[in-house]
Parts: structure tokens; C-alpha cells; sequence
């Protein structure tokens, strides 16, 4: 104890003695003082930044509750009912091929092909939409000019949405292939 009082009594000393001593002293309290208030004053910018992004987010967050709900929730029904209007319907891979077969065949009719021909395609799932199978079929045909405008013109205004995979035309030997997709819903996948 008597070293602490000692030590103490001794820079008391020196400071009431030595002018460079205190001003050294007020330098280092002013310097951290300073320091204290620029740290406070970090502190606080962090703080209104972190509100404005706070006021900001709440203002989106009203405008867009304040936005009307049931008339966007009925346009989204509304278009939901209309896209999935479009996908065909099939219990089976093989009654969707069937379908897609005999759309074919309805649209051939009246055209002036020869040699017509209308295989099955792939059969598959969409990886990306469960419960959604891309069915293909393929036409191989002589064709008489202006039949194969007409051909993609039916298959463009037809109800169903029907997806041109592969269209490729030979205009020497008036050759035609064609690639159709269809999109079927309700297909319960055979086990394998």
C-alpha cells in the first residue's frame, strides 16, 4: 500500500511541478475525449442509416399493402385459368399420343400430302413443372407447294397450344419433317 501512495504522491508532485507534464496530460484526456465523441458520433450515423432503411422498407411495405389485393388475386386466377386452358388433358402417355396423333392427322387432311407418315415422339415429364409431360410426334411427308404455310398456319390458330420442336423443309424434293410437341396435365406415369 505504501508503494501505491508513494507512486501517487510522486506524479502528483511532478504534474503541480512540471508544465509539460500537465499539458501532456490535458493533450491525452482532450485526445481521448475526441476519440470518444467520434466513435459516439459513428454509432449514431450507423443508427440513422439503419432507420432510414427501416423507414424506407416500411414505406414500400404500405404502399403495397394499401395496394388492391382482391383485383390482382382475381387477374392471377384469371390468368392461371386461362394458361392452364392451354396444356391438354390425358389419363395415360398412351391416350396423349393418341390425341396428339389424331390432331395431326386432322390437320393433313385436305393439304395434298403424299406419302404422309405420323410417328410418336418422346414421351416425357417436364423436369421443371410437376405433373406437366411433353408428348412429340413427327410428320414426314411430300408435300405440294403452299401446303406447308398452311400446315404451320393450322397448327399456329389451334386451340390446344401445340410447340413446333423441328420444321425442315427440302424445296427441291418438296420434302417436309415436322416436330410437334403437345403438353399434357393428368397423366399418371406408368412404373417401369
Amino acid at each position: 500500500m505504501k508503494t501505491w501512495e508513494t507512486t501517487l504522491a510522486r506524479v502528483r508532485s511532478e504534474f503541480t511541478e512540471n508544465a509539460r507534464a500537465r499539458g501532456g496530460a490535458w493533450l491525452i484526456l482532450g485526445l481521448m475525449l475526441l476519440y470518444g465523441l467520434l466513435v459516439q458520433s459513428d454509432r449514431l450515423q450507423d443508427a440513422a442509416d439503419a432507420y432510414a432503411v427501416e423507414a424506407h422498407r416500411l414505406a414500400r411495405s404500405e404502399t403495397l399493402r394499401g395496394g388492391d389485393w382482391t383485383r390482382l388475386l382475381a387477374a392471377e386466377r384469371e390468368a392461371n385459368r386461362a394458361l392452364t386452358g392451354a396444356f391438354w388433358r390425358a389419363e395415360t402417355e398412351g391416350e396423349a399420343q393418341a390425341r396428339l396423333q389424331a390432331v395431326l392427322t386432322a390437320m393433313t387432311k385436305g393439304l395434298d400430302l403424299r406419302r404422309s407418315r405420323i410417328r410418336s415422339g418422346v414421351n416425357q415429364e417436364v423436369p421443371e413443372l410437376s405433373g406437366v409431360w411433353q408428348v412429340q410426334s413427327s410428320l414426314n411427308c411430300h408435300y405440294r407447294p403452299g401446303a406447308e404455310l398452311q400446315i404451320v398456319h393450322r397448327l399456329a390458330t389451334h386451340p390446344k397450344k401445340l410447340v413446333v420442336e423441328r420444321l425442315d423443309i427440302d424445296r427441291r424434293a418438296l420434302r417436309m419433317t415436322l416436330i410437334v410437341s403437345a403438353y399434357f396435365m393428368g397423366i399418371t406415369p406408368t412404373r417401369g
